[in-house]
């Protein structure tokens, strides 16, 4: 895997997500002081587009940390020999020693948090349009949010970054701090973007998507159900074929809330990195050593779909069972290099035809209108009665949204809808889709009842032991401690200054 690894200067990064529609990112970004930037609305679009451009990075949300992320739930694991970041996701590592995944993708996100408060801080002092203006400083609070809420999720109290205030990078603020970054950045946001945008820019429903999601990660349940509600009042629809969500086809459909631009031959890489590398074995033409197999299914997890759910066949195929189309013919998988029996085939749908390259041009589906109606219906449960201490009881008032979500996947309407229905339907519905499984699980306070009770599946997936007190956080990488002086503390349980 690290020998097919390719690299490219960081000012390059710029152009990733741009394709025909994505011209916007094709700029250069500037980090210069007023007396030569900040002065004209092209400089600012140019910043704005420095913003996007750390969030393609391989590491981030545009390759293999995203994708990795799905490991530490009971969906997933790693096939590539990451040995440090496969200890993290089997519970057992005692710091964070990973100097690819966890450390580059802590420092995109960083760097777009850096570029996106700069954006904040200059723009409201240029002259320029008013609607122009708005709109990039709500796609930059929205950015900033995002790039906040993946490593919160991750790590949990963060160090916030302030222009004025270097000292700032050196003290990480408690959970509650930093979530409240994040829900007020998101909240300005929302009076900021319009319904209207571009493909790759949010708009107003995604600002309001991603304040649900963290509403709910705050068990601010009310707020959690007037925001989800804000989405639909955007006119967000699901897409009809919950297969076609992850095609080139249906990226401008509105289920996508905000999709990671992409364009062929670069950043980002997700179909490549789920793609076994070796498919057919032989038995039809392929470029054999192509797909990067970084993570696969759990039979565990393949065993769980219920009889006619629609999104096995889209997400996950067996190998010497299920049929698949790759590079122009369609037979039974063999992908004989895959250590379990199970293959992502989520992200393979520009491959169909032929393989066209490392990057095949797919957005990344960031955030989806599914996981928003999923978010209310588990609100609705929260503020009646359900939820993870009361499993069984059906909530009537949640089924109107978890069944259009159901639906879409061939199943039946449920009438009064269980906390285990919904714990079933964002399993289903999210995977491979940068790790919510594991987050809800964690939020829900269920990991170590599931995770616990797994019994190893081959020497891929082992028995895990999840203790509630470390392993809801993931280590601080040991290089950003380090580089701190040891002003940035280790989180409760492992190695280190705490």
């Amino acid at each position: 895997m690290n020998t097919m690894k390719k690299y490219i200067p960081i000012i390059m990064m710029l152009v990733v997500l741009a394709s025909c529609g994505k011209d916007f990112l094709n700029k250069q970004p500037h980090e210069f002081t007023s007396a030569v930037f900040w002065r004209t609305p092209a400089q600012a679009e140019s910043a704005l587009a420095g913003v996007y451009s750390p969030l393609s990075d391989e590491e981030a949300l545009g390759g293999e940390e995203w994708c990795g992320m799905e490991c530490f739930s009971d969906n997933a694991y790693m096939n590539d020999p990451y040995a440090d970041f496969v200890a993290m996701s089997e519970f057992r590592a005692l710091e964070n020693n990973e100097g690819d995944l966890s450390r580059n993708s802590y420092a995109s996100y960083y760097r777009t948090i850096k570029r996106a408060t700069d954006v904040l801080n200059n723009v409201p002092n240029m002259t320029m349009d008013a609607g122009q203006q708005k709109r990039i400083l709500g796609e930059a609070n929205f950015l900033l949010a995002f790039s906040y809420f993946q490593l919160a999720a991750r790590y949990g109290g963060l160090a916030i970054y302030d222009s004025n205030d270097p000292a700032a990078a050196l003290v990480r603020k408690t959970e509650a701090e930093t979530w409240a970054v994040i829900e007020n950045s998101l909240k300005t946001a929302t009076t900021q973007l319009t319904t209207n945008h571009e493909e790759g820019r949010p708009g107003s429903g995604a600002a309001w998507g991603m304040l649900a999601k963290v509403y709910a990660y705050e068990k601010k349940w009310a707020d959690a159900k007037a925001a989800a509600e804000q989405v639909v009042s955007t006119g967000a629809t699901l897409v009809s074929n919950y297969a076609n969500v992850f095609t080139i086809e249906h990226e401008k459909d509105s289920e996508i809330l905000w999709g990671l631009g992409a364009r062929l031959g670069e950043y980002p890489i997700t179909p490549v990195l789920m793609l076994p590398n070796n498919v057919w074995n032989g038995l039809h033409d392929e470029p054999m050593g192509e797909g990067w197999r970084l993570v696969s299914g759990t039979l565990a997890f393949y065993n769980a779909y219920q009889p006619g759910d629609l999104r096995k066949a889209a997400t996950v195929a067996k190998k010497g069972v299920d049929v698949i189309t790759y590079h122009g013919s369609t037979d039974i998988l063999q992908a004989p290099n895959n250590k379990s029996p199970i293959v992502c085939v989520k992200y393979n749908a520009p491959y169909k035809e032929v393989y066209v390259g490392w990057a095949a041009g797919l957005n990344v589906p960031a955030l989806r209108f599914a996981d928003v109606l999923l978010i209310h219906a588990e609100a609705i449960m929260m503020l009646n009665g359900g939820g993870p201490a009361n499993r069984t009881v059906g909530v009537a008032a949640a089924a109107s949204s978890l069944n259009l979500v159901r639906n879409r996947a061939g199943l039946p309407s449920i009438a009064a809808p269980t906390f285990n229905d919904l714990m079933y339907e964002r399993r289903m519905e999210l995977a491979f889709e940068g790790g919510d499984r594991h987050f809800d699980l964690i939020r829900w306070g269920l990991a170590a009842e599931v995770y616990n009770a797994l019994p190893a599946e081959g020497a891929y997936k082992p028995a895990r032991t999840f203790v509630p007190g470390t392993h809801r956080l993931l280590p601080i990488p040991q290089g950003e401690i380090d580089n701190s002086k040891g002003s940035i503390k280790q989180n409760p349980g492992y190695s280190g200054p705490q």
